[in-house]
């Protein structure tokens, strides 16, 4: 099969308008996982760290994050949860998705707020009912060695124990990460928000047109009032210039590059590639680019859905798929696509030497881009998926219908038109995988797998 563009129809527009919200149940099943690890590591107790930035582990059995302030929960390994929030965030702990004691830290605040002394933080973790019977986890948001969550809050933990290690692989080691795996609520609750932001790049898509702005097209990224999980783009011809990463009154002319992103909680969408109508105009753009990148990246792009599936080495996979798509030929730089959760990318499975392990419940952004410097543009159509062993669709098909349905909608949408016949444990959580435009202004043209 060889990669080729026709005529096609366009994906559907399918995201479900309402949210399925976590169950009680899912989130009772979350503390378990984590209490469980904590018992297999020795840990009594767990510090876990939050800011606007990285409060996806807090979240995690919270239920919200601190929005602007920074925030501590304590997790001890009796299932009792304390929490230590900002001026402004202390009011929320009453509706924590566990129970929990709460603390007031007014040092979690925003600059020049109501202070109390610097020891306001020792003196809370003097009185906190912290279990230090063991050792202490700490959980930042990076997997990298050390402890990466503020030396003052680590210092303030050191006048009660000294005890500590790096606990952030208990949440998001890909091997055995608590959040790496997902029940079926919480595949449904994460396809609202990769559904969405597949709904906003396609109607980006169908927006383009010569003398449009940045600004209009990004518009139509931003939708229901949700929070976007990266900074969204809208960008044509050359980006970054006088280092401006946001959408600009810059108008879309033919023959510019365009890149397309928006995110919400579950996954990111993005496109990549040229304004143009026609493959002639595309050579006229940047020669070669269509056979040379685009044909290229689409026949990975149907490798990796033919074989990430439950029970593959994660390193193995990284190593075939670099074979079939030599780094040194295509540019690629980060890892052939990672995990995905309430944050954009929660790690990756897929990197030199890895022994993790393809899981059932696992959500992944297909997601890896090309960079070859003969070409002036790469091309992108990262999309998420979830990967589900029979016992998981089963669970999916009763409990949530409605988005079994739109599966199997995609499903027959990508075999009917673009030829891609997915494994049944691959699960588009996004109309538009696999779905590409290799001329940009045309609207009814989609690249397909040619028999």
């Amino acid at each position: 099969m060889k990669p080729n563009y026709k005529q096609t129809k366009q994906p559907l527009r399918d995201n479900p308008g309402i949210q399925t919200e976590l169950t009680d149940a899912t989130i009772q099943e979350r503390k378990t996982k984590v209490l469980n690890l904590m018992k297999q590591n020795q840990l009594s107790s767990l510090i876990i760290y939050a800011d606007k930035e990285h409060g996806a582990n807090f979240e995690y059995l919270v239920g919200f994050i601190p929005r602007f302030e920074e925030a501590i929960q304590i997790l001890n390994v009796d299932g009792s949860s304390i929490l230590i929030l900002g001026n402004e965030n202390h009011n929320k702990a009453k509706y924590a998705r566990i129970p929990s004691e709460s603390f007031k830290c007014s040092m979690f605040s925003l600059p020049n707020q109501p202070m109390d002394s610097g020891d306001e933080l020792k003196n809370i973790f003097s009185e906190a009912a912290i279990d230090t019977s063991q050792k202490v986890g700490l959980v930042g948001w990076k997997l990298i060695p050390g402890i990466d969550i503020p030396n003052f809050i680590v210092e303030a933990i050191k006048t009660r124990t000294t005890n500590l290690v790096d606990a952030t692989g208990l949440m998001i080691d890909p091997a055995y990460g608590a959040r790496t795996t997902n029940n079926a609520n919480e595949i449904a609750h994460y396809e609202y928000g990769a559904s969405l932001a597949s709904d906003g790049v396609l109607n980006a898509l169908n927006n383009l047109e010569v003398g449009k702005s940045e600004i209009e097209i990004g518009a139509h990224l931003h939708q229901h009032g949700q929070y976007n999980t990266v900074v969204s783009i809208a960008a044509f011809g050359e980006r970054f210039v006088n280092a401006n990463i946001y959408p600009t009154h810059k108008k879309l002319e033919q023959g510019d590059k365009v890149a397309l992103t928006t995110a919400y909680k579950g996954g990111l969408s993005s496109r990549a590639g040229y304004a143009v109508e026609t493959r002639e105009q595309l050579e006229q753009v940047d020669p070669g680019y269509l056979e040379n990148v685009v044909y290229p990246y689409f026949t990975a792009y149907n490798y990796w859905l033919q074989n990430v599936k439950p029970g593959v080495h994660a390193g193995e996979f990284y190593a075939n798929f670099e074979a079939q798509y030599p780094q040194r030929t295509y540019g690629w730089e980060l890892c052939p696509g990672h995990l995905v959760a309430d944050e954009e990318w929660l790690s990756s499975p897929f990197f030199k030497g890895s022994n993790a392990t393809v899981a059932s419940g696992m959500l992944f952004q297909v997601d890896f881009i090309p960079s070859q410097k003969q070409y002036k543009q790469g091309v992108s159509a990262e999309s998420t998926v979830a990967i589900a062993d029979t016992e998981l669709q089963n669970e999916i098909k009763a409990s949530y219908p409605e988005l079994w349905t739109r599966i199997q909608n995609r499903r027959a949408y990508l075999k009917q038109e673009l030829n891609i016949d997915l494994p049944d444990e691959i699960l588009p959580l996004a109309s538009t995988l696999g779905y590409i435009r290799p001329f940009m202004l045309n609207k009814d043209i989609s690249l397909y797998l040619e028999n």
